[in-house]
């Protein structure tokens, strides 16, 4: 077939654009997206939150230095080598953005205790990629303010992406940090726009993390699982910064990541939000180092042992958990009742339910005993009931209900209509000073802590570096 280009028909008679050019590929748009948001005024309120996440996930890194999993990932990044541009938290060991990535992630996410996002479909961890921002913020010597706006922009990614994906999916819910995390990086970085698409079409195709990490018998795979993934999205966004390209239609391609990864959905509603507060201001803080759906049901049962004066002498309880996609997962899963590992008993809502109630609190000391072998914490298992019931609303704030039966037929019921520290009931910014205090006790002196606290509160006063220094022991 010939073509006149002077009169734009073929030679077959049918007419042709002049000039055409192709439409916009959604990485190109999103590459767009982002730069605009990265570069709109920040809210107060979204300041405000962004820094007390920023506070909580320090906490949350430092309390975990000597948990055995973290000690794995540390003693590997130490293994990779050291005198890079980034500073691993709690430690003198400085190493490379991807390496950082990688261990300030396990050592944010491996207790369970960082941040929740309970959207209305899937619940997920928008702090496990605070990693791979503060990494390339202290790589790239950039102030508190840009730590924040990029905050800011990973958890609009992550919180809207989340909303689009489907709770049953074979693919984990981190496999969506890689975009987040290749944004993040990426714009703190300065990409163009032109090699930011580029990082996020590469994250497209090389960040996926299959389902089976989180069900069964959860191994510590589920702990790591988003620092892999944040480590490899911020090599190929340095590899996108020194020219590497990811395929144009990585999003909406027919084999792309809204094809397979979200079944599917059409992804230009990510640009449709209607939601007129920032996503970062509906995440919540937690008070329990575990899983978030048993933050409300941990809470209940402390103050159902309170009111049952002998937790043993229940004849059976029930657990009722609002209706959502993580819930009814979790609850698939018989071997909650049954925990054989840390990373299964964290996960396990019969475990956490009959702590509360044998001893009053759930703390690290009880997953470092082993507590789910006992004898009494599964005799109380074995009395335990749990199911949905979709009347407990708004699901998005985790609500839950416990009834006891005693024998003779007495019910004793004790409701949470949110989670402690979700959006709902949230955490003060005193009360994560003081869970940064806890946590970091074993690490920092208190001057030093202190310094990490003044530090964040006027966050965009200081330097990124000048924070991550304070986060290194003096000894």
């Amino acid at each position: 077939m010939t073509r006149d280009a002077t009169k734009g028909r073929t030679a077959m008679g049918g007419t042709v654009q002049e000039n055409a050019t192709p439409p916009v590929s959604m990485v190109a748009r999103f590459a767009d997206w982002i730069g605009a948001f990265a570069r709109s005024p920040v809210p107060d309120a979204t300041a405000e939150r962004a820094r007390a996440i920023l506070l909580d996930s320090l906490a949350c890194a430092l309390y975990a230095g000597k948990d055995e999993k973290a000690q794995s990932a540390l003693r590997t990044a130490r293994s990779l080598g050291d005198g890079g541009d980034c500073t691993v938290i709690g430690t003198r060991h400085r190493t490379s953005l991807p390496v950082a990535a990688f261990a300030n992630g396990v050592l944010i996410r491996t207790l369970d205790l960082n941040d929740t996002y309970a959207g209305p479909r899937q619940v997920g961890h928008p702090s496990d990629n605070i990693s791979a921002a503060l990494a390339a913020a202290e790589m790239a010597d950039l102030s508190g303010a840009d730590l924040i706006r990029a905050i800011r922009l990973g958890y609009e990614i992550y919180c809207r992406i989340l909303d689009m994906g489907d709770p049953e999916s074979p693919w984990d819910h981190v496999t969506v940090s890689g975009l987040v995390t290749a944004a993040m990086v990426g714009w703190l970085l300065r990409l163009p726009p032109d090699r930011l698409g580029h990082a996020i079409s590469l994250a497209a195709m090389h960040c996926a993390t299959l389902g089976e990490v989180r069900v069964g018998h959860v191994s510590g795979a589920k702990s790591i699982a988003n620092a892999v993934v944040t480590q490899t999205a911020s090599l190929l966004t340095l590899l996108a910064a020194n020219g590497m390209t990811g395929p144009r239609h990585g999003i909406e391609g027919v084999r792309g990541y809204a094809a397979l990864i979200l079944d599917g959905i059409d992804f230009s509603g990510f640009f449709a939000s209607s939601q007129s507060t920032d996503r970062i201001v509906s995440v919540g803080l937690k008070q329990y180092p575990c899983f978030a759906l048993a933050q409300g049901p941990i809470s209940a049962a402390i103050e159902l042992r309170r009111l049952l004066g002998t937790p043993t002498a229940i004849e059976r309880l029930e657990i009722s958990l609002a209706n959502t996609g993580p819930a009814r997962l979790r609850l698939k899963d018989s071997h909650g009742r049954a925990p054989d590992s840390r990373e299964a008993a964290d996960h396990s809502i019969y475990f956490l339910v009959a702590i509360a109630l044998l001893d009053g609190r759930v703390g690290l000391d009880q997953f470092r005993s082993e507590r789910w072998r006992e004898d009494d914490v599964r005799a109380l298992i074995a009395r335990m009931e749990a199911h949905i019931d979709p009347d407990l609303q708004p699901a998005t704030s985790l609500p839950c209900r416990l009834r006891a039966l005693r024998p003779g037929g007495e019910q004793i019921v004790v409701e949470r209509p949110a989670s402690p520290g979700s959006p709902a009931m949230p955490l003060t910014w005193d009360g994560v000073r003081e869970k940064f205090r806890l946590c970091a006790s074993g690490v920092l002196d208190p001057d030093a802590q202190l310094r990490v606290i003044d530090q964040i509160g006027e966050i965009e006063s200081h330097s990124v570096r000048s924070l991550m220094h304070c986060l290194v022991p003096q000894q």
